[in-house]
């Protein structure tokens, strides 16, 4: 049975939205264990705001990815994700004090766009 023209899209498997919204969550919740598990150190109040802040945008990427058409979604968000590697990785460079935590957050950022990127060459 094939799906009639009209029909919504249908979105890809929703693992990768959760693996997100839980570290959303996690960022949101605990910015300090985040930032001691990227930073190897304390945080301060700036980074701990950093970490929420991103957070908040992990949890408002997963839900559009459920909320806005596939492809939209997808590779949109994957979009989103390269921007944040690349911005995370030229702040990392240009401040040897959070050089070690930002290059991290844009490892991990990276790896989120490839994941989107890989999602996104499978979409119908």
């Amino acid at each position: 049975m094939s799906a009639s023209p009209t029909a919504a899209p249908r979105h890809p498997s929703t693992t990768p939205d959760v693996a997100r919204a839980a570290w959303g969550t996690v960022c949101l919740l605990a910015p300090g264990l985040v930032e001691r598990s990227l930073a190897g150190r304390e945080p301060d109040v700036r980074a701990r705001r950093v970490v929420r802040v991103l957070g908040a945008r992990h949890l408002v990427q997963a839900a559009g990815a459920r909320l806005l058409p596939p492809h939209l979604a997808v590779g949109g968000g994957a979009a989103v994700d390269a921007v944040h590697a690349l911005t995370a990785a030229a702040f990392g460079l240009g401040d040897a004090r959070r050089r070690r935590a930002a290059l991290a957050d844009a490892a991990v950022a990276a790896g989120w766009c490839v994941w989107g990127v890989r999602r996104y060459r499978r979409l119908p």
